[in-house]
């Protein structure tokens, strides 16, 4: 062998070693479209029977940050099993699946990840009433100005095996009651309100599948000095918890007084009440109101993101009991 056809092929500067890196590149362009075209895979099962359903509409949406998502529909063959395959890929995927007029969602799931074994499982829809419950219920309030500023988290559970619809005569699902006076809402996530009722309770229309789901609310109560505010209950509440930033200070015959911790440098109040019953009326006696208004804490700059409530509430609820 010459030193030229050495050169070309051990170095890759002549045909031989041009036909090599074209080969090594060629196999990498396909190995990445492979793992790029591969099916998402499932199956959609029933919540009740466990069972496979067939004939389900199934949905697989490719989402990416700054490009339009792909979508995929498909039905579910007699097994109940689903496959859709997305081009172009994006980086994440969600499976929706419709069932008896309920459209029920699994994931994101990453690309990167197993998507050859998504399991779906949905439930008969009913109007009859299930015996909803809120299982936790969490808040905490502080002051701007001339206002009470309150973030709240509601989980409602379904103990039912069936998605509750809403009866044929109600505009809604369930009902969060908020504090009396509550002006200002805004659902952070969890709800599709259809407003709030006479009673200023925040009324929802998203189905309440089988077990939980949370929701989250920021609204404002207008503050004059020492004021007696109202919660009331609603549904049956395993648990209420209530927190407090300093200088506020709340009294209540229902709440007792559970700890005391600093928060990002300001001392929060925890109080609780367990095994309320439904509409029940909790009374809040608030102190401590400032005479000139104060600018936001830095608690409250932490507590402005997206589900904020549980960044103070989470560390208790997950040791209650």
């Amino acid at each position: 062998m010459t030193a030229r056809e050495r050169a070309e092929g051990q170095g890759g500067r002549g045909p031989t070693g041009r036909v090599a890196v074209l080969l090594a590149c060629a196999t990498a362009l396909l190995t990445t479209a492979s793992a790029a075209a591969s099916p998402v895979e499932g199956v959609v099962v029933h919540g009740e029977t466990g069972r496979p359903v067939a004939g389900v509409e199934v949905r697989v949406v490719g989402m990416e940050p700054g490009e339009p998502p792909v979508e995929v529909v498909s039905r579910t063959d007699r097994g109940g099993r689903f496959q859709a395959r997305l081009q172009p890929v994006r980086r994440t995927y969600v499976v929706q699946a419709t069932f008896d007029g309920v459209t029920y969602t699994s994931g994101p799931y990453p690309a990167s990840g197993a998507l050859s074994a998504v399991t779906l499982r949905v439930f008969d829809a009913t109007r009859e009433p299930p015996a909803l419950r809120i299982s936790r219920r969490a808040l905490l309030l502080d002051r701007e100005g001339p206002w009470f500023v309150v973030r709240e988290v509601t989980v409602v559970h379904n103990p039912s095996l069936r998605t509750y619809v809403g009866a044929a005569s109600s505009a809604g699902t369930w009902r969060v009651p908020l504090l009396r006076g509550a002006q200002d809402v805004r659902v952070v996530r969890g709800m599709v309100p259809a407003g709030v009722d006479p009673d200023g309770a925040l009324v929802d229309t998203l189905p309440v599948q089988p077990g939980e789901r949370a929701a989250v609310v920021m609204y404002r109560v207008r503050a004059r000095g020492p004021s007696l505010l109202e919660l009331p209950t609603g549904l049956a509440t395993e648990s209420l918890d209530v927190f407090v930033a300093e200088p506020l200070r709340v009294g209540s015959e229902v709440l007792r007084l559970r700890e005391v911790r600093q928060v990002e440098g300001m001392r929060v109040a925890w109080l609780q009440a367990r095994g309320l019953p439904p509409d029940a009326v909790v009374p809040l006696r608030v102190e401590g109101v400032p005479e000139e208004p104060r600018g936001a804490s830095l608690l409250l700059a932490a507590l402005l993101a997206v589900g904020s409530a549980t960044f103070v509430a989470w560390p208790w609820l997950a040791r209650r009991g």
